[in-house]
């Protein structure tokens, strides 16, 4: 749900409040403490705040900043316990409300999380106004994502209004509203980021653009996207994809050739090798596959590429047990058993043809292909009887469509079924 990301800007308030706190008491062992929590000594200060919470139980103060100090320290039961004490001797303390909430989503209790910061949002900050109480309607808004997501899309909407500069509440709301299906207000949101340079409100826009099939839009912005962001590798990819996609592939190809000189990313030659193979220049996607494939021996999409762009180069003897790794490693990738089996019958290994012939079955439903290739292998071990069966069930199926397959179909038949 990206609660993480929140909680170290909401500690950060917690923070500025406990200062102004501790400026107005004497010196003692509670403003110690705080001096060391400002030095980001928060062991210390843990240890520290512990003898002071032993001699002032009742000190909401002393309570809240050993939350805080075990917050840092990753300790998050324990803060959950510290700000619980803090929030009962001041139940109407925003601060205290607002981390023990936001520890109560850390440690995936949402429910509670929920529960205690729709009691935050009500309180009055000590320090921050209207920004801080963004911050709790915006933590809130991430624990009600799953639970409620109209909930969830209201207190990003309340967020976004009492801190209109803070772009995450503005992006949190268009994920709502997307997920709502609710994409041309979504995207009117996601533009607004996008045009004040955050990349996530860029990366959002084109991902509404994607689906919405708006292939010139999202070209436009992925455009702009990998101009300002040339090391972004992914960003290169859906550009050539959506280039490809609009039949531009000339250009994709143009532009993913030229990354590929400097990048070492492995991903830009997996994606621009899909471009080749698409556009079947069948030996220069080989070529970029077969060091990937050797260097990566359990990477099954890997192997099954290869091996298709070696068999259309009918290159069947490498062809094959490229294609067998792929299905060894992914047993209903259905897509490879008819080509591994005319390969391995081009390789005159019968057998292996028609386990693979067998395999797809299971799979998928006969076709003519099938049929023939079936016929063929049973025919070279001598196995008559299946050979004719399945001559005359290719027959029945192709019903003219292959006029080359069906004449020697017919010839087999008449010298393995003499009359």
């Amino acid at each position: 749900m990206g609660i993480s990301k929140a909680i170290p800007a909401m500690l950060l308030l917690a923070c500025f409040a406990l200062g102004l706190a501790a400026q107005s008491r004497p010196a003692d062992g509670l403003q110690e403490a705080e001096s060391l929590l400002q030095k980001q000594q928060y062991d210390l200060a843990e240890n520290r705040l512990k003898m002071v919470v032993a001699s002032q139980a009742e000190n909401p103060q002393a309570w809240f900043d050993l939350g805080f100090a075990e917050s840092h320290l990753a300790k998050t039961s324990d803060a959950i316990a510290a700000y619980k004490k803090a929030v009962e001797l001041s139940p109407k303390w925003f601060e205290a409300n607002l981390n023990l909430g936001v520890a109560l989503a850390k440690s995936s209790d949402f429910a509670q999380a929920a529960t205690v910061l729709k009691k935050a949002v009500q309180l009055k900050p000590t320090s921050g106004g209207e920004q801080a109480l963004s911050k709790a309607w915006f933590a809130l808004a991430q624990v009600l994502e799953e639970s409620d997501p109209k909930a969830a899309l209201n207190a990003y909407q309340k967020s976004s209004e009492l801190d209109p500069k803070d772009i995450d509440a503005t992006l949190g709301a268009g994920k709502m509203l997307e997920q709502a299906g609710n994409l041309a207000e979504a995207e009117q949101l996601y533009l607004r980021a996008a045009n004040m340079g955050i990349a996530a409100g860029v990366e959002r826009l084109i991902g509404i653009y994607l689906k919405q099939k708006r292939l010139a839009d999202a070209e436009t912005w992925l455009k702009k996207y990998v101009d300002e962001h040339p090391e972004h590798v992914a960003a290169h990819a859906q550009l050539a994809k959506v280039l490809a996609a609009e039949g531009k592939s000339s250009d994709a190809i143009a532009m993913l050739e030229a990354l590929n000189k400097s990048s070492v990313d492995p991903a830009v030659s997996r994606e621009l090798a899909l471009l080749y193979y698409d556009a079947k220049q069948y030996e220069a996607a080989a070529r970029l596959w077969q060091p990937l494939a050797e260097q990566a021996p359990v990477d099954t999409e890997l192997h099954w590429r290869y091996g298709e762009a070696l068999f259309h180069l009918r290159k069947y003897a490498e062809a094959e047990p490229e294609l067998m790794k792929a299905l060894q490693q992914k047993p209903d990738l259905t897509e490879a058993y008819g080509d591994l089996a005319f390969a391995a019958e081009q390789n005159k290994h019968y057998q292996l043809t028609l386990r693979a012939l067998e395999l797809r079955a299971k799979y998928l439903p006969e076709i003519p292909a099938t049929y023939f290739i079936r016929a063929t292998a049973y025919d070279h071990l001598n196995v008559r009887k299946l050979a004719a069966e399945n001559y005359k069930l290719f027959l029945a199926a192709s019903a003219g469509k292959f006029p080359d397959q069906e004449f020697q179909a017919r010839h087999r038949l008449i010298a393995i079924e003499p009359k």
